[in-house]
């Protein structure tokens, strides 16, 4: 169908055919009420029409690659890897800095919460690999981390530990964690959907919002486009280029961290670092070009908003071509694995923010909560949409406090430093151990998050 193609023009024609499923992906989330009103994103949708319309299924009943060659699967299937260091670059960019004291104040209880989630997470999971799912279903060991990687990561974050994982002989775990991150964007509203109704029906808790939550009318909170944008006019470059260029750097500086930290290992006669993936360092880019900003009054220079519109076209790509380009094979084999892992990954997080969320978070609890929750379950932009669910007028600091837990969350877990580094010390120590060092810090954390409510 495609002739003969140079591998400049397949690359070409596999962003062509990208483009194509997310517009077609677009109008089928608009006609399908059901895709919706669950949140679905067009992106996830793309992906699964690429799967569906590629050789794996369209392909093998055709006896053909289908509508999407093989080629250009070969090429969609390099895209996450790459797009998830864009989509961490400009996790801190374009963002006011706020005083250590104040942003502290407020995001504490939720960067404890998270850390519970995800370390709870790093524990039931490797413990789950450990004594369950490799001694009877033969998931590799290295999938101790996988709870954490899918859930509280996310696409992304699995996608960019394709490199590890493979080194370490366990391919197939990329692609459950890539259908573990595909529940997870589903439990993540459906369960915290149910949560806020329960809320509002319950006697024992306070909850700002009043009415039962219609998934179908309740908006999601969208950044606005740019507006007075004239830094373009003294510069040259427009709000894109110049965000662009931020990420750019910022990128360029994670690549600086992880080289010398490569050097410093070698130096020890260790290859920790040899295959560690770039993302997590990006974040630590990023920080410190926002930092530059901050500090020299140019913040006008990097918009938040257009940072939003680069990072989220990257994060669609990358959902879209990893969910696209996942095995089935895989998937088919690990059934019971992928079942018992989402069953405890969605009970942690559920027992963890009701039993938890009134301890740790003292005022507020509920909306606070939900949004950890959210994140802990999906993403970060999970995580904004409970909070708007729970208190859609904002009445409470819950959205502004969740926001500034990115700033010490982001870097070390759900996709940062700690969490590329699950893999690596797996290997080395073991799930089992990996499961009980976690399950320690877990009890740590909540002491801490228990004690300090009191306070």
């Amino acid at each position: 169908m495609f002739g003969e193609f140079s591998d400049t023009q397949w690359v070409a024609l596999s962003f062509v055919l990208l483009g194509i499923a997310l517009l077609v992906a677009t109008l089928v989330r608009r006609y399908v009420p059901p895709l919706h009103r669950l949140y679905i994103p067009a992106s996830v949708i793309a992906g699964f029409l690429i799967l569906i319309l590629g050789p794996q299924i369209l392909g093998a009943l055709t006896g053909t690659d289908g509508l999407i060659p093989r080629a250009a699967v070969d090429v969609l299937s390099r895209l996450p890897g790459l797009m998830i260091n864009i989509v961490f670059a400009g996790v801190m960019l374009g963002k006011r800095l706020p005083s250590v004291k104040s942003f502290w104040g407020e995001s504490a209880p939720h960067f404890i919460l998270g850390s519970v989630f995800s370390f709870g997470q790093f524990a039931l999971g490797a413990l789950a690999v450990a004594f369950i799912l490799t001694p009877f279903f033969g998931l590799p060991a290295a999938a101790g981390s996988i709870l954490e990687l899918s859930f509280a990561g996310g696409h992304g974050t699995i996608a960019g530990m394709g490199e590890i994982l493979d080194n370490a002989g366990a391919p197939e775990v990329v692609d459950i964690g890539l259908g573990l991150a595909t529940i997870s964007m589903i439990t993540g509203v459906v369960g915290g959907s149910i949560l806020v109704n329960y809320a509002i029906r319950s006697p024992r808790i306070t909850v700002a919002r009043t009415s039962r939550v219609h998934p179908a009318t309740d908006a999601v909170h969208f950044v606005a486009p740019n507006s007075g944008d004239t830094a373009s006019t003294d510069l040259g470059l427009g709000s894109i280029s110049r965000s662009f260029g931020a990420i750019a750097l910022s990128i360029a500086l994670g690549l600086v961290v992880l080289e010398v930290l490569r050097l410093i290992a070698r130096a020890f006669g260790s290859d920790l670092f040899d295959a560690f993936p770039l993302f997590p360092f990006t974040v630590i880019g990023g920080f410190a070009v926002q930092l530059v900003l901050t500090a020299t009054r140019k913040e006008e220079l990097v918009e938040r908003r257009t940072v939003n519109d680069i990072t989220t076209l990257a994060l669609d790509i990358l959902i879209a071509a990893a969910i696209g380009t996942m095995s089935l094979a895989a998937l088919g084999a690990n059934i019971p694995s992928l079942v018992i892992l989402t069953v405890i990954a969605f009970g942690w997080s559920v027992i963890g923010m009701l039993w938890l969320g009134p301890r740790i978070h003292r005022v507020h609890w509920f909306e606070h909560a939900i949004a950890d929750y959210g994140q802990s379950q999906g993403n970060v932009a999970t995580g904004f949409v409970l909070a708007d669910m729970a208190d859609p007028g904002r009445t409470t600091a819950a959205a502004r406090a969740y926001g500034y837990k990115q700033l010490t969350y982001e870097p070390l877990l759900g996709g940062g430093i700690l969490t590329a580094l699950s893999v690596p010390i797996i290997l080395v120590i073991g799930p089992v151990w990996f499961g009980v060092a976690s399950a320690v810090i877990t009890i740590g954390l909540i002491l801490w998050g228990v004690l300090r409510g009191r306070r």
